[in-house]
């Protein structure tokens, strides 16, 4: 996967066959992707589960090839909408949260179970288990890791990215979910110079290759089997 400067957000119902990533956050302006359908948007997600304590599995599927997943909070209240979308071979994530955490950056992840449960008692979302590493690699190397999320100011992020460690038919096979984490993701990145006091040698501990120390869970969103 690869980056490149952030632009509106527009999630593609038709998405070129080329691998491009693109994630960034609060773009103004009025340009269009060129392949882009309808707008997933915060207020547009019909089956938001308003009123409700369940969390929703997901909103509008348009088709196998494309599924909508509601992010929310530990309190339960609608963050944000994230698109799947068939990419070819992978898979296109479009997303728009809002009002979720403070400025900075946040570690975001496919993880391998699809329950997110806020009151589990190991912590909220710690239902949704381990990243989704069907591969059984290191961190940074998970079919799930994805960019960290960038918030401005507003609270307000939005992210396109599209890779080819997964497709949305393998996600369903078992079921999976979008979690969004409240600190940064450092990807395994400690320089060998650096050492922890849990570790018996320089670099990145286990707790760091597990997960990236992104710390606790602040947003879910479940990926439905079937």
């Amino acid at each position: 996967m690869r980056r490149q400067p952030s632009r509106p957000y527009r999630p593609a119902l038709a998405v070129a066959a080329a691998l491009v990533v693109l994630a960034g956050c609060g773009a103004g302006g009025d340009e269009k992707d060129s392949s882009a359908g309808a707008d997933v948007s915060l207020d547009a997600a019909s089956n938001s589960g308003e009123g409700s304590d369940a969390i929703p599995v997901g909103a509008q599927n348009a088709s196998r090839d494309r599924l909508d997943v509601i992010m929310r909070d530990v309190g339960g209240r609608e963050v944000g909408v994230v698109a799947l979308i068939g990419a070819g071979s992978g898979t296109r994530v479009e997303g728009r949260f809002s009002g979720l955490a403070a400025q900075g950056y946040h570690g975001f992840h496919v993880h391998q179970n699809p329950v997110c449960d806020a009151e589990a008692p190991d912590g909220p979302f710690t239902t949704a288990g381990g990243h989704y590493n069907p591969g059984s690699t290191t961190h940074g190397e998970h079919a799930g890791d994805l960019p960290p999320l960038l918030f401005e100011k507003n609270g307000v992020d939005e992210v396109s990215v599209v890779t080819g460690r997964f497709t949305l038919e393998q996600l369903r096979q078992k079921g999976a979910a979008l979690v969004v984490h409240e600190q940064a993701d450092n990807l395994a990145h400690i320089p060998d110079r650096y050492q922890s006091n849990d570790a018996p040698s320089p670099g990145p501990d286990e707790k760091t290759r597990d997960a990236g120390d992104g710390g606790d869970r602040i947003a879910c969103g479940v990926i439905p089997k079937g």
